[in-house]
């Protein structure tokens, strides 16, 4: 065999399980913070799921999801 030619193969060989190891990498990445984001939305459904149990105490919303809202809400002070 042509000894450029196997230069060539090798090289796009090396290229090939360079770029299988970032996309495995990749994909751990991306596995780590689907799990962080799952784990996430775990606690928020436990959280809504005790806000929704815990009873009406004569407020609107519960105190702690008012002390939450971003100030870019479009909620203006007084309810308005």
């Amino acid at each position: 065999m042509d000894p450029e030619r196997v230069q060539k193969v090798e090289e796009a060989v090396s290229f090939a399980e360079q770029r299988s190891d970032d996309l495995d990498s990749a994909i751990r990445d991306v596995a780590d913070r689907l799990a962080k984001l799952v784990g996430r939305l775990e606690r928020l459904e436990s959280r809504m799921n005790a806000l929704e149990t815990s009873g009406d105490d004569g407020e609107d919303e519960p105190r702690d999801i008012v002390d939450e809202r971003p100030p870019h809400s479009g909620k203006l002070p007084g309810g308005r």
